[in-house]
């Protein structure tokens, strides 16, 4: 149990860091995530072709192509709330998404979680204050809070794809076939935009990123969340967020208003609130 504590806990705390890759990079989201999902594939393949043969059934198939939905509309809409917005902003609205897994649980696992809904309008609460719209607007953050729900969206949607899918593949087979499949259907758009001298120290820094946080952790994440379940993943996820806003502080030297680290607090305490809840 510990190890897989371990094993979630600090996956999500390296998630927490993609704006030191991205930033940088210089590159648009549409460019940055076809780039991470073919690393991430060709990373993992050879694990992937040395496991173990499984029976391909209608539902594998069918679980392959909701992940790779759910997962390429998730990287691309949260690395265009990254490039629009701040870290701050861009990284809570897409942790609204332990609230929307407890909300559509009921349904869909027949999990109920005690205290969803109050929990749900203070996580908006939450969200309206750091947003602040009574003060001057920073720069994209409508768009870019639009755009960090709408990838809270998406990774709701993948949390109860993921462990089916891993238990039927394995973590790396999984990882990788959806990675592929999911960097395929998004190449159309990096050809669109990608830049006519693009940087090479911008490209290896976006690899550096999908080697390491994006397939090490993948991977080590989804062999934790089979030992230590939803529920406990969920709560440990949080540590995501509460990384990515000490390096925008930190790093990019995005400010901290007290008013914004109380709106940080209530979508933080409302998330895991229903996660720790969670049966």
């Amino acid at each position: 149990m510990l190890a897989g504590l371990l094993m979630v806990t600090l996956s999500a705390a390296s998630w927490g860091t993609w704006s030191l890759f991205l930033r940088p990079s210089g590159l648009p989201p549409t460019v940055t995530s076809p780039i991470v999902f073919l690393v991430m594939a060709l990373v993992m393949l050879p694990a992937a072709l040395r496991a173990p043969r499984v029976t391909w059934d209608r539902r594998t198939v069918a679980l392959v192509l909701a992940n790779t939905a759910f997962d390429a509309l998730n990287v691309i809409t949260f690395f265009g709330a990254l490039s629009t917005t701040t870290v701050a902003i861009a990284t809570l609205t897409h942790y609204a998404a332990p609230i929307l897994v407890a909300l559509a649980a009921p349904k869909i696992d027949g999990t109920r979680v005690p205290g969803t809904l109050p929990a749900a309008a203070t996580a908006l609460a939450g969200l309206v204050i750091v947003l602040e719209p009574w003060a001057a607007p920073v720069d994209g953050a409508a768009l870019g809070a639009a755009l960090g729900f709408a990838s809270a969206i998406c990774y709701a949607g993948n949390v109860f794809v993921v462990r089916r899918l891993a238990h039927r593949l394995g973590p790396p087979r999984a990882m990788s076939y959806h990675s592929l499949l999911a960097a395929l259907v998004l190449a159309p758009f990096a050809l669109v935009d990608l830049p006519a001298a693009p940087s090479p120290s911008g490209l290896l820094l976006v690899v550096a990123g999908a080697v390491t946080i994006g397939a090490v952790s993948g991977v080590v994440f989804a062999y934790g969340l089979v030992r230590v379940g939803s529920a406990r993943a969920a709560v440990l996820t949080f540590a995501e967020p509460l990384v990515a806003v000490a390096v925008g502080a930190v790093v990019w030297e995005e400010p901290l208003h007290l008013t914004s680290a109380l709106g940080a607090v209530l979508v933080l305490g409302a998330g895991i609130h229903v996660a720790s809840k969670a049966r």
